[in-house]
């Protein structure tokens, strides 16, 4: 029964199973960052952009969907890491919100157009971006919701999800 101390134990102990599948499938594929710059912007499940800046060859491979950026739990910490698109896919089966950005063909994961970044990027400088909190994993029959779902239900004026992923250089952003 949810609540009593038996269910929180097999909670937990699902949890920590479900962090160590995840942890062992992200160090035994991760893909070394080729630091570059190109600076490749994602959003973290609590609603924070993150930037991974990269070699061009890595950032076209995300484009893509060769590669996929998740979360690899950590004990004290959630880190990032870039993983082949195959190891992404199975981390999406395990868990659906450990996968942050991922180009598929169909129904791709954590896509934002300019004007999402620019708007989430600007709410963060001035400290009004919402913290999104940390919703507890599966538990739902509904299917989980994408980040880039989410950003085109509050899209100004209906705008379409973004078709491309958001690389840019350094350049670009402040030129």
């Amino acid at each position: 029964m949810p609540g009593s101390k038996a269910y929180q134990r097999a909670e937990s102990k699902r949890q920590v199973e479900l962090d160590r599948a995840l942890r062992e499938l992200v160090l035994g594929s991760q893909v070394p960052v080729e630091a570059g710059e190109t600076a490749f912007y994602f959003m973290t499940r609590k609603g924070k952009l993150r930037r991974l800046e990269l070699s061009p060859a890595q950032a076209k491979q995300l484009e893509e969907g060769e590669l996929g950026v998740v979360e690899r739990p950590e004990p004290a910490q959630i880190e990032h890491s870039l993983v082949p698109s195959s190891a992404a896919e199975q981390m999406f089966a395990l868990s659906k919100k450990s996968v942050r950005f991922l180009n598929r063909k169909e129904n791709p994961v954590g896509f934002m157009n300019d004007e999402e970044l620019k708007a989430q990027q600007a709410a963060e400088a001035a400290g009004t971006a919402p913290e999104l909190p940390d919703e507890p994993e599966g538990g739902s029959e509904a299917p989980a919701e994408t980040a880039a779902e989410a950003s085109a239900e509050t899209a100004s004026e209906g705008e379409a999800a973004p078709t491309e992923p958001k690389a840019r250089s350094e350049e670009a952003q402040n030129g």
